[in-house]
């Protein structure tokens, strides 16, 4: 099996700031902020799994495996059209037996820049280029290491704004491919998310992240692939504040973890 890239660290830097009129573009995502303002995001993701995909997607079981990380999403106007992003994130995670593996640390971190190239009253398009910096990810075993090398992230990314009846809300696309060093195959990556306003305080996110990797011809760094769906709440108590909880389950995989998990999260607008 191959370990899994903590890959909802971009996940929270996909979660759009939209204002409650659908005329006013969302933050985040495919829109980037206004120069000289920006925006943090920080989630607290409680996962765990018992059993994983094997070679052709079929339940196995496999040592429990249990982890907590903190991420933090930090973007930065340099322009109206450029934002700098910073992603840094440290976990805590464990295998039982018989791995008996710790792991408290540095977690996937990255720094990127996203450009605007294109926008209209309702809709934008960006893409986004990236840097994740070598780590172990995590409690480790023969299929959980990492290539412990420089990894590349090239997305592609498209926000649209919606109205359905009386609610506000939007549509947010990303499609990428990572570049991972060593052995270990390259990365799809194509992930969509759903936002409505319940009220103008509370946002719904429906959100669905899918992985795919380039064939292996490696059997300690297989082909893996994951799909995870999440819902979440966002909800306004102040001016410039939100707060977010929700879960997340893992769908479908090959070579990867049947990850079942809850989220925290505290937006901040500046």
């Amino acid at each position: 099996m191959r370990r899994r890239h903590f890959r909802r660290i971009v996940f929270a830097a996909s979660l759009p700031l939209a204002s409650s009129l659908a005329s006013s573009p969302a933050r985040a995502g495919a829109w980037t902020p206004d120069q000289g303002h920006g925006e943090i995001i920080v989630t607290t993701f409680f996962e765990q799994a018992g059993v994983a995909y094997d070679q052709i997607g079929r339940f196995t079981p496999t040592p429990f495996y249990r982890s907590a990380q903190a991420t933090a999403y930090v973007a930065y106007g340099v322009t109206d059209w450029l934002a700098a992003i910073v992603l840094p994130s440290v976990q805590s995670s464990s295998l039982g037996a018989p791995e008996n593996q710790r792991y408290t640390g540095l977690g996937d971190s990255e720094i990127a820049v996203q450009a605007r190239v294109w926008r209209d009253d309702s809709t934008v398009i960006s893409v986004l280029a990236g840097v994740r910096a070598a780590t172990s990810g995590g409690a480790t075993n023969s299929w959980l290491q990492g290539p412990n090398q420089p990894e590349y992230d090239f997305q592609l990314l498209l926000g649209h704004n919606v109205s359905l009846r009386d609610f506000s809300g939007f549509l947010d696309f990303a499609a990428g491919y990572r570049l991972v060093g060593g052995s270990t195959p390259n990365e799809g990556h194509f992930d969509a998310t759903f936002g409505l306003y319940a009220t103008p305080e509370l946002l719904v996110l429906a959100q669905s992240f899918n992985t795919i990797s380039a064939a292996s011809s490696n059997p300690q760094t297989p082909q893996w692939a994951q799909a995870k769906a999440q819902l979440s709440l966002v909800y306004q108590f102040s001016a410039g504040w939100r707060a977010q909880a929700g879960g997340y389950v893992t769908l479908a995989g090959l070579n990867a973890y049947r990850e079942n998990g809850l989220l925290l999260g505290l937006w901040r607008k500046f």
